[in-house]
C-alpha cells in the first residue's frame, strides 16, 4: 500500500511556506507551484500578526533531542576550519525520508526521530507555521522542492506527487540530471530562497543516476534586541585553532545584569551565555582554557547538559567581546545520519522507498547522498544565516558573579527559534 499521504508535508524543511516561482530555464519544468501561506510577524506598534501554534511536549522534546544529537554528529569533523550546519533542516529531511519509506527503513528513521508517524503528521505542520516569520525586524522562512528526473519518469508516481504538491504547497519540478544546465537550475532555485546567500552552481555536481532530488532551504535574518554600538567595535586578536593569530574586528558590550552559566564535570568546562534576538536567541559556548569545542562535542552528557541548560546558573556582569564573522561551510551529513542510526536508507539492498514508485515498478531506490551548505554573518546589527539540505535518491538569582565572554579563541554557538536549533557552528579561525 502506498504511503504518499505524508510525502508533501515532510519532504522539505518547509513546504507549507509560500515560495516564489523558481528558475524557469531550459531543461527544467515546474509541474506544481506552491500555494500562499499565512505569514507571522510583528507590527511596528508591537502588535503581532498571526498566532503561534502550540506544539505537544513530546514533539518539542523529540525535536530538541534530535537537533542536539545532529549538532554533535554533524560538527566536529574539521579541527581547524570553521563549521556550520542546520540541525532543524536535517530534522525535516529525516522526517521526509520516514514519510516516504517502508519496513525496516521507515522503522529506523522513526527511531532516530524519536517519535511515531502520527506525531510527525500532526505536529510538523504547526512547527512550519511557527517558523514562517517576515516583518520589519527579521525573517525566518523556508522553502522546499522535489525534483523528478526525466530519465526515471516512468517509474515515479508523478501524478500522485503532483496532487499532494497542489494540496500542501510544495514545488514539484522535472529536470534532466544528465544535462549540463541542471546544476545551474538547482543553484538558481537555492539562491532565490536564501536571499542570495547560497547557490553556487559548482556545489551541484549532478549525477545522471539520480532519480529524485530533495532540496530545502532555511533563511534567517534577525536583529539583536540590544544592538552593539559600532563606535565600540575595535580590532583585537583571535587565537586560531591551529596556533596562529588573526587580527579582526570585535563587537564589544558590557551588561551589568545578565544571565550566564558554568559547566564543569572534571573533564571539560565551559562558560555559556546567550544574546537575545528579536525572533530568537544566539547562545555562545566558550570552552575553558585547555579545552576545545571538540572536547565538549565528544562528551555527549556535557554537550546535552549545556544545550538543555542543566548548568550552574548565575546573574551578574557579563563582558562581551565577539568577533565579527562571515563564513560558509559545506558538510556531508550522510555520516551524521549513519552515526545516529540510519543505515538501511543508504543500502541499495535494504532501502525501501517504494512509496515513491508506481505500483508496477520494481526499480530499487535508495539515498545516495545527504549534503548541507550553510552560511552565517554576525555584525553590530544582528545575524543573517541560511542553509540548504540536498538529499539525492539514486536508482539504480541576584547578581553574584561575573562572566567574561571574550571570544578570542575557538568557540561554539547555536541559534534557536520556535523550539528548533536553526544553526550550530564552531569558529576555529578568523
Amino acid at each position: 500500500m502506498k504511503r504518499l499521504r505524508l510525502l508533501p508535508l515532510l519532504l522539505t524543511a518547509a513546504m507549507l511556506f509560500g515560495c516564489a516561482a523558481g528558475p524557469e530555464t531550459d531543461g527544467a519544468a515546474r509541474i506544481a507551484a506552491p500555494k500562499a501561506a499565512a505569514v507571522r510577524g510583528m507590527k511596528k506598534d508591537g502588535s503581532s500578526v498571526g498566532e503561534r501554534e502550540k506544539l505537544s511536549e513530546g514533539y518539542r522534546d523529540a525535536l530538541k533531542a534530535f537537533c542536539t544529537r545532529a549538532a554533535r554528529e554533524g560538527l566536529g569533523r574539521e579541527e581547524t576550519e570553521n563549521e556550520i550546519i542546520s540541525p532543524v533542516s536535517l530534522f525535516f529531511a529525516t522526517a521526509a525520508l520516514a514519510g516516504t519509506a517502508e519496513g525496516k527503513t521507515r522503522d529506523e528513521l522513526l527511531q532516530v526521530l524519536g517519535m511515531e508517524e502520527a506525531m510527525i503528521e500532526a505536529e510538523t505542520e504547526k512547527l512550519l507555521h511557527n517558523m514562517n516569520i517576515d516583518d520589519s525586524m527579521g525573517r525566518l522562512q523556508a522553502a522546499g522542492s522535489l525534483w523528478l528526473a526525466d530519465a526515471f519518469a516512468a517509474a515515479i508516481d508523478a501524478e500522485a506527487a503532483k496532487a499532494f504538491a497542489d494540496r500542501y504547497g510544495m514545488e514539484l519540478w522535472r529536470v534532466d540530471f544528465a544535462a549540463a544546465s541542471a546544476a545551474k537550475q538547482l543553484a538558481a532555485w537555492v539562491r532565490e530562497h536564501t536571499n542570495g546567500n547560497l547557490g553556487d552552481a559548482e556545489a551541484f555536481q549532478t549525477d545522471p543516476q539520480t532519480a529524485l532530488m530533495l532540496l530545502n532551504t532555511v533563511y534567517y535574518k534577525d536583529e539583536w534586541l540590544d544592538r552593539f554600538n559600532a563606535d565600540k567595535t575595535e580590532a583585537d586578536t583571535f587565537h586560531n585553532a591551529d596556533g596562529s593569530e588573526t587580527e579582526c574586528d570585535f563587537l564589544n558590550a558590557t551588561y551589568g545584569i545578565h544571565g550566564f552559566s558554568r559547566y564543569e564535570n572534571g573533564r571539560v568546562g565551559a562558560t555559556v551565555s546567550s544574546l537575545q534576538l528579536k525572533h530568537g536567541v544566539m547562545t555562545f559556548i566558550l570552552p575553558d582554557e585547555g579545552c576545545t569545542p571538540y572536547d565538549l562535542l565528544a562528551d555527549e552528557a556535557a554537550f546535552a547538559a549545556i544545550v538543555s541548560g542543566d548548568c550552574e546558573g548565575g546573574v551578574g556582569e557579563v563582558v562581551w567581546q565577539i568577533p565579527k564573522f562571515d563564513y560558509a561551510a559545506d558538510t556531508d551529513l550522510a555520516a551524521a545520519l549513519r552515526a545516529m542510526g540510519v543505515t538501511a536508507a543508504f543500502d541499495p539492498q535494504q532501502a525501501d522507498f517504494s512509496a515513491l514508485l508506481n505500483a508496477e515498478s520494481e526499480m530499487p531506490l535508495w539515498v545516495s547522498g545527504v549534503r548541507q551548505q550553510a552560511r552565517i554573518s554576525v555584525n553590530e546589527d544582528g545575524v543573517e544565516a541560511a542553509a540548504y539540505t540536498r538529499i539525492e535518491y539514486a536508482g539504480s538569582p541576584m547578581p553574584t558573579g561575573r562572566a567574561d565572554m571574550i571570544l578570542d579563541r575557538p568557540f561554539l554557538y547555536y541559534i534557536s527559534a520556535e523550539g528548533g536549533m536553526l544553526f550550530a557552528g564552531i569558529v576555529n579561525r578568523m
